[in-house]
């Protein structure tokens, strides 16, 4: 019994991989978990704590003190050792611990099975699915806004796409068209528009001028996280989205940049990044 559960069925050709959008371990009371259970099985299978300890990750110390615990936490005693004699020693479960270890994995299937319906369940549902898509991606650009493709114009050389954000706000994009063709940028497509902090300017007042910079979004000040040198400042948006810009401490107080003044994050459409999901 090298593995608690049957090995997964092996999808069709051509029958998607659902994501493991939930996952969970069987933890019973007193701390007893699924590693236990992986030694008990390990145990029965080759009739050496040593061995078993090396199959499942632990130490032999480690393997002892667990089968310890497990011993004073059960009414019956688990696991049995015996030195020489004509059996030759060893390690074997009691019926006790047999018996103790079947329960186990019944439950561990029916758990099994509760979380492949919840995952089916899950995975049928679009917005969950994007939702943990997000939810793994990592990357270092500090602003990662969600949105939806609303227009998308081709020119000689550059394509400028215009990504819907859920409150309304819009992000222009210009990106090659190699890009463009390579990601499937299109109308409706769900995307990720990526700036890094940096590269975001913060205005107070525009004093009269307009920037040719395409992106301006408009709000107020939520935080302002003080270092040394520079500043993290972060600006909601109206439609619940947040901005961050790193500035310098000197422009904090030259815009008298305070929590829930208005605030203009600008950016130029050459500094946003689109992802897709793959």
């Amino acid at each position: 019994m090298s593995s608690l559960l049957p090995d997964p069925e092996v999808p069709a050709k051509n029958k998607p991989i659902l994501p493991n959008l939930v996952e969970g371990d069987i933890r019973l009371i007193g701390g007893l978990g699924e590693r236990l259970f992986r030694l008990l099985a390990a145990i029965e299978n080759t009739g050496s704590i040593n061995q078993a300890a090396k199959d499942v990750g632990l130490t032999y110390k480690g393997a002892w003190d667990m089968i310890e615990r497990a011993n004073n936490l059960s009414p019956k005693l688990l696991i049995s050792t015996a030195i020489g004699g004509r059996t030759g020693g060893g390690t074997r479960l009691t019926p006790a611990g047999k018996s103790f270890l079947q329960l186990f994995v019944q439950i561990q299937e029916e758990h099994g099975r509760f979380l492949e319906q919840i995952n089916q369940r899950l995975a049928n549902n679009q917005d969950f699915v994007f939702l943990f898509k997000r939810l793994i991606m990592k990357a270092s650009a500090r602003n990662q806004f969600f949105g939806k493709v609303t227009d998308v114009a081709i020119g000689a050389v550059n394509v400028t796409v215009v990504v819907g954000l859920k409150g309304g706000e819009n992000i222009v994009a210009t990106i090659t068209k190699e890009s463009a063709e390579s990601l499937a940028i299109k109308t409706g497509v769900d995307v990720v528009a990526l700036v890094k902090a940096p590269q975001i300017i913060v205005i107070t007042d525009f004093g009269g001028y307009r920037l040719s910079a395409r992106n301006q979004l408009k709000g107020s000040v939520s935080r302002i996280q003080k270092g040394a040198v520079n500043s993290e400042v972060v600006i909601e948006l109206s439609g619940g989205d947040s901005v961050t810009a790193t500035v310098t401490n000197e422009s904090i107080e030259t815009l008298n940049l305070s929590l829930g003044c208005s605030a203009t994050a600008v950016f130029k459409a050459g500094s946003v990044i689109l992802g897709v999901a793959s």
